[in-house]
């Protein structure tokens, strides 16, 4: 049968190999449409989220809603961090009700820690190119700054800086205003606003006023208690958090804390106590002098 059936068919396999070429060419163009039409890798469609640009996550949901913030916002997504900087200081310092003014100041001091932590652009940077026996440490004292930002800020890795290598390193003053009255401390650079923190202070107003300096820096303190027993950094009775400022009167500095709600009252032995990531910012960026005032 099967002899048969072929006989009867002599040129059907002929008229396949056509029909089968045409399918392919009909499959390969078709695939050629589709792939002229879809995103590369990297690429979004129009119901896509468009791709992140620098800048765009710092202003807050709600700052829109500000007159004069439309503009700042165009220059963030734009990337230009400086004059979006230089416009907000205009903004601040035409802003007169307590919610606008704290709102454009929480803006500057998330713009700040931006533009401090990264190569981005800023009038109080200057470019070191390293030389033959230069050190971050020495470099720190040189321009009032610290190690830790320098490397953060260079993405050094391990302390190591190679001679020819041009640096970016932060050159100015800051100086820090703590207020019990509402438990805040507003840190300045150059004298001119830089970012504003909640703090605790002294329980019965025990912080004591005045100017003081900041005369060590320690990260992972030892907290040693009026009695004179000591407790290591992680003990549960050590007070200190994670990083501690000390002051040049007895006992007295910025430190951080295990008890993060503690943070915005009266809350403390005397020292003045952060958050502890917010302790760990102060830390990479105060160096030893830094000016703190404290005032009732």
């Amino acid at each position: 049968m099967t002899q048969i059936y072929v006989n009867r068919h002599p040129h059907e396999k002929n008229r396949m190999v056509p029909l089968a070429i045409l399918f392919v060419l009909i499959a390969v163009i078709s695939f050629g449409l589709w792939k002229r039409s879809a995103p590369h890798p990297g690429e979004t469609t129009g119901d896509a989220a468009p791709k992140e640009q620098p800048g765009s996550k710092i202003l807050p949901a709600d700052m829109d809603i500000l007159p004069g913030m439309a503009e700042i916002n165009a220059l963030l997504l734009a990337g230009e961090l400086g004059e979006a900087r230089d416009k907000a200081f205009v903004r601040l310092r035409g802003v007169r009700t307590p919610l606008e003014i704290r709102e454009v100041e929480k803006f500057l001091g998330d713009l700040h820690m931006r533009m401090v932590f990264s190569q981005a652009p800023m009038e109080e940077k200057i470019n070191h190119v390293i030389k033959a026996g230069d050190t971050l440490g020495e470099l720190a004292q040189t321009y009032g700054s610290t190690p830790e930002l320098i490397s953060e800020m260079n993405n050094i890795q391990n302390n190591i800086i190679r001679v020819g290598k041009s640096l970016q390193i932060l050159s100015g003053t800051f100086s820090a205003t703590v207020d019990k009255s509402n438990n805040e401390m507003e840190l300045r650079l150059n004298d001119r606003f830089f970012k504003r923190y909640l703090v605790g202070t002294g329980t019965d107003s025990s912080t004591p006023v005045g100017e003081y300096r900041i005369t060590l820096r320690l990260r992972h303190p030892v907290w040693y208690r009026p009695d004179g027993e000591s407790f290591p950094y992680g003990h549960p009775e050590n007070l200190l958090g994670t990083h501690y400022l000390k002051l040049n009167t007895p006992g007295i500095g910025l430190h951080g804390t295990w008890q993060p709600e503690s943070v915005g009252s009266q809350s403390s032995a005397g020292c003045v106590r952060f958050k502890n990531e917010m302790i760990e910012e102060l830390y990479k960026i105060l160096p030893e002098g830094t000016t703190v005032t404290i005032i009732d």
